[in-house]
């Protein structure tokens, strides 16, 4: 029952993650190009996804390397 619990929390603090990632790199797209015209918000977009895929790619790996501890023993 405990497994289920602990779960849970892994599941939402994932979730808080992914949130923070996607917001944090949204910011960080927003000030390297501060769109000004059309072009510029299709870049801000792109430029956001490159980021937030790149975020969540290396949150994986950090998650994947900490899983595979407990899988050894």
């Amino acid at each position: 029952m405990s497994s289920t619990n602990n779960d849970g929390v892994f599941f939402a603090i994932l979730w808080i993650v992914t949130i923070t990632i996607s917001l944090l790199s949204g910011i960080m797209a927003w000030n390297l190009i501060e769109p000004e015209n059309f072009l510029g918000g299709i870049g801000f977009l792109i430029l956001w996804g490159l980021l937030s895929k790149i975020g969540h790619f290396i949150a994986m790996v950090i998650v994947g390397l900490l899983g595979g501890k407990g899988s050894d023993s």
